[in-house]
């Protein structure tokens, strides 16, 4: 007997929802179509030390400050497609005036569908870092066509003696 109320009450409700008019809301379709086109890459660069040497070592040459950088760069094929990235270059910038600090050139990158890359840099400028307090990465490719410019999160240059 509970069976045959429930299927009743589910055809009741089946009835009733099918006899609703049907609005088209054209956010709804906006947000689906959205959804559906996925980035076909994920970048992140990370800035992960900076320091600046200010006294040379016992013996070493008197060249000195010389500045120091890591960089993390993170490269992410969102397809199953093979991409190709035109890496340019990756730069170590003043973070209040983008001045250039050190460069250096960075080879293309192809990436098989579905693979994640992961590469670091160890940048050295032999002038130092002309007072910069705060420096940020900031790594120039083009894919697709297009140029693009990715930044880090803005680090301070830590003196060491």
């Amino acid at each position: 007997m509970e069976v045959r109320v429930f299927d009743y009450l589910f055809l009741i409700a089946s009835i009733t929802l099918m006899s609703l008019p049907t609005t088209e809301s054209p956010i709804q379709t906006t947000i689906m179509v959205q959804n559906t086109q996925k980035p076909a890459l994920s970048l992140n660069v990370n800035l992960l030390e900076v320091y600046e040497t200010l006294i040379p070592p016992p013996g070493a040459v008197k060249n000195y400050p010389v500045g120091h950088a890591v960089v993390r760069l993170r490269l992410e094929n969102l397809t199953l497609n093979h991409l190709n990235i035109n890496a340019q270059k990756v730069e170590l910038k003043q973070a209040d005036n983008n001045k250039v600090l050190i460069s250096q050139v960075v080879q293309p990158f192809n990436l098989a569908g579905l693979q994640i890359f992961e590469q670091g840099f160890y940048l050295t400028n032999a002038q130092g870092f002309s007072g910069a307090k705060k420096v940020k990465a900031v790594f120039t490719y083009e894919f697709s066509g297009k140029s693009y410019s990715l930044e880090s999160p803005i680090m301070e240059v830590v003196p060491t003696l």
